[in-house]
């Protein structure tokens, strides 16, 4: 076990601010998006590609560079990642158009098995029954480096301009680049092998074009022949995966491992979970930003800071449900998570009358989502062995990241299901706009719940541990 240069809670502190600069990056384009497509002249697509783009390379690479961790040393690809992030964020400020600006978010998408990278570092770092505690804290940083991200995005935005977001994001990074190097120990691989790039390529390829065909759906049909060339290879890869896994002794990752019961627990309640996340943050950001009345009509500030409580509580929440892993389990974590999100979404959907309401059921929500996220990560890194675990967390990444890009498809295709006409009095003349109905936001909410409650269901099937003993070995429970 290694400790670190700094000791581990300089490691832990490493790691989480880069997590959240991570994703306030990617937080913070969201409300800048408008301004983007017009400076540089983008059509939508074009516009909402610069956020797609990561999300499709980041899943798609994930799992290889969670294997290349376990294979080369967990270090050296973290520094390799947060180095080629820094110079994609770089390129991304000065991009003259928008086709350099999608290039650098898709470089960008490098940066996110930071995360998996993250985890597995933190198993290596802490003692056992510290670890729980150290990954909720550092999964939280997810929800908070979102939150931050919208809210210091338009600010940044409006007094500065956009590619002032990306230029102190560049600086940023580049001194949690130097603090990893001086910080992070050495964490040398528990195995060398060679690593298998045909199911690298097949398991790649096939995530990157199902996200494909996600992300274009709302745009050019579920069943358009141009969607179905993306779908119908990217299953058939996925076929590929599985038939040559079925016959090579050293693919990416094995599906034995892929069967271990807690490993499909963790990676069906990460694939839920990640789509009720994004309900949640699209649904209440949506709903603040619409017009009354079937909105709150608040600014795009005012929204992201609607969400501000339940960011701020999970600091709080994190490291406590952190430590019921450890003592009580996975399982009354999971349980708990899935109960409190579903309360939170059904809040959402009955009573929503003002921001005070809004932002107290989106608390309820993020604190249940957060609750379910961390016993994952957790039972990935306790189920796994030593020299699979990067690559455990890295699919499990992959997993989340598809419920990810699933969640703002279903609230698009819901928002423009139920729409509602809203006169808009101009110049004496009245026009009709077509904006999210409240029936819309109902059911955006109602989702949610549903897929809190699946996650309720499927932590059922977990196996219990605790985490016991001096050197806190994993004892099942009964």
């Amino acid at each position: 076990m290694s400790r670190g240069h700094g000791g581990p809670y300089a490691v832990l502190t490493v790691l989480t601010l880069v997590t959240m600069i991570t994703m306030y990056v990617e937080a913070m384009v969201v409300p800048s998006l408008p301004h983007i497509q017009s400076a540089l002249n983008a059509t939508n697509e074009e516009a909402a590609w610069v956020i797609s783009a990561y999300m499709v390379v980041g899943a798609a690479v994930a799992p290889l560079f969670g294997k290349m961790g376990d294979v080369y040393g967990k270090k050296k690809l973290y520094v390799a990642s947060l180095a080629f992030y820094s110079a994609a964020v770089l390129a991304a400020g000065f991009a003259p158009n928008i086709q350099s600006l999608i290039a650098a978010r898709a470089l960008q998408g490098f940066g996110f098995t930071l995360f998996p990278l993250g985890l597995a570092i933190i198993t290596d770092t802490f003692p056992r029954r510290l670890v729980a505690v150290a990954q909720g804290i550092q999964s939280a940083m997810v929800a908070i480096g979102m939150t931050v991200g919208m809210i210091a995005g338009a600010y940044i935005e409006e007094y500065l301009g956009w590619r002032y977001m990306f230029h102190i994001a560049f600086g940023l990074s580049i001194i949690m680049f130097i603090a990893a190097l001086l910080v992070l120990g050495d964490y040398p691989p528990v195995r060398r092998e060679k690593i298998d790039y045909v199911s690298t390529v097949l398991l790649s390829g096939g995530t990157a074009l199902v996200l494909l065909y996600l992300t274009e759906a709302p745009y050019k049909g579920w069943v358009s022949p141009l969607q179905l060339s993306f779908l119908s290879p990217g299953i058939a890869l996925y076929a590929a995966f599985l038939a040559y896994e079925a016959r090579s002794p050293r693919t990416l990752i094995s599906l034995k491992l892929l069967r271990i019961r807690n490993v499909v627990v963790a990676n069906a309640a990460g694939l839920v979970s990640g789509v009720a996340m994004f309900m949640l943050y699209l649904g209440v950001i949506y709903y603040a930003e619409e017009a009354p009345p079937y909105g709150l009509g608040l600014s795009v500030i005012s929204a992201a800071l609607s969400l501000l409580p339940a960011t701020l509580a999970m600091i709080v929440i994190a490291p406590l449900i952190g430590q019921v892993t450890t003592s009580l389990g996975p399982k009354p974590a999971l349980v708990y998570g899935s109960i409190i999100s579903t309360a939170g979404f059904m809040a959402l959907a009955l009573y929503r009358p003002g921001p005070l309401q809004l932002a107290l059921d989106s608390f309820i929500a993020g604190v249940g989502v957060v609750s379910i996220l961390i016993p994952i990560v957790n039972m990935i890194a306790m189920s796994m062995p030593p020299d699979s675990v990067t690559v455990g967390l890295g699919f499990n990444t992959m997993v989340r990241f598809l419920g990810s890009a699933a969640g703002p498809v279903i609230a698009a295709t819901i928002m423009t299901t139920y729409k509602a006409f809203v006169p808009y009095a101009l110049a004496g003349m009245y026009y009709f706009f077509t904006e999210g109905s409240s029936t819309a936001f109902n059911y955006i909410f109602l989702t949610g719940a549903a897929f809190s409650l699946l996650a309720l269901v499927i932590s059922i099937f977990t196996k219990n541990y605790v985490i016991r003993g001096r050197d806190g070995e994993a004892i099942a429970a009964l």
